[in-house]
C-alpha cells in the first residue's frame, strides 16, 4: 500500500509541476516578455552548446532532434516549480507532523 501511495504522490507532484510551469511561462509571456525573451535566449545558448559538443553524428542527430530551446525553457520552469512544491510540502509536513522522540531529543 505504501508503494501505491508513493506513486500517486509522485504523479500528483509531477502533474502539479507541469501545470505550474505552464502557468509561469504564460504569466511571464504576458507580464514580463523581456524576461521570457532573456530566458529563451539563454536556452538557445545552452542548446547550441549541447549540440556542438563534437559527438558523432549518430548521437548528435538525436540530441538536436529532442533538445530544443523551448524544451529547455520548459524544463527550467518545471525544475523551479518542483523546488517550490518541495519547499511548500516540507513546510506543511513539518507543521502538521508531530515530532518523534529522536527529534525532540536532538533539536
Amino acid at each position: 500500500m505504501f508503494l501505491l501511495g508513493r506513486i500517486g504522490s509522485v504523479s500528483a507532484t509531477l502533474f502539479l509541476a507541469f501545470v505550474m510551469a505552464t502557468a509561469m511561462l504564460v504569466a511571464l509571456g504576458l507580464y514580463a516578455p523581456t524576461v521570457l525573451n532573456w530566458i529563451l535566449d539563454g536556452a538557445e545558448l545552452v542548446e547550441q552548446w549541447l549540440t556542438h559538443t563534437g559527438l558523432p553524428d549518430r548521437y548528435n542527430n538525436f540530441v538536436r532532434l529532442f533538445l530544443g530551446d523551448e524544451q529547455l525553457a520548459f524544463l527550467f520552469f518545471t525544475i523551479v516549480s518542483r523546488i517550490i512544491i518541495a519547499i511548500v510540502a516540507s513546510m506543511f509536513v513539518s507543521a502538521t507532523k508531530p515530532k518523534s522522540l529522536v527529534d525532540r531529543a536532538f533539536g
